[in-house]
């Protein structure tokens, strides 16, 4: 069964390179002002504006990327300076603020998004329907299985 995981593992992660490849190709020139940490913050605040497209609290945004909530307001002024992220009254709680992912970087992501769907309805095409079903089944079994941090063992160094 190791050969097997190593197998798919080394399977998953040449296709993550070259997706990556192909998405670094496609970074415009001004993306480079951010550094790792603020694309990180970008592009978790963007999945979480797929969920909530209205917004997204900060306390969510902290919670995702595993900081304090002080520690993601501090990287959020910064992105509202650089023009990434947009803050407005929660509409629901006046007290609250909700974050989205805004101007060029965000055409830039919804571009990406469209392309990786572009892509993967490519090679979806390529299966047969049983083919389709099963991959989409087992996509779905991995995501929640990874998804469940019971299912991460302890990692310990040798």
């Amino acid at each position: 069964m190791r050969n097997e995981a190593e197998t798919l593992r080394r399977e998953i992660r040449t296709a993550e390179s070259r997706v990556d490849e192909y998405l670094s190709g496609q970074i415009p020139p001004e993306l480079f002002r951010y550094t790792l940490n603020q694309m990180r913050t970008i592009r978790t605040l963007y999945a979480l504006n797929l969920e909530f497209p209205d917004g997204v609290q900060l306390k969510v945004l902290a919670e995702k990327l595993h900081v304090t909530p002080a520690a993601a307001s501090e990287m959020v002024d910064t992105l509202v300076r650089k023009g990434a992220v947009r803050r407005r009254i929660d509409p629901a709680d006046r007290r609250a603020v909700l974050l989205r992912v805004d101007g060029d970087i965000r055409e830039h992501f919804e571009q990406c998004e469209k392309a990786l769907c572009l892509l993967t309805g490519n090679f979806l095409a390529t299966l047969t329907e049983a083919e389709a079903t099963t991959v989409l089944d087992v996509a779905g079994k991995f995501a929640r299985f990874v998804g469940d941090e019971e299912n991460f063992p302890e990692i310990r160094p040798s």
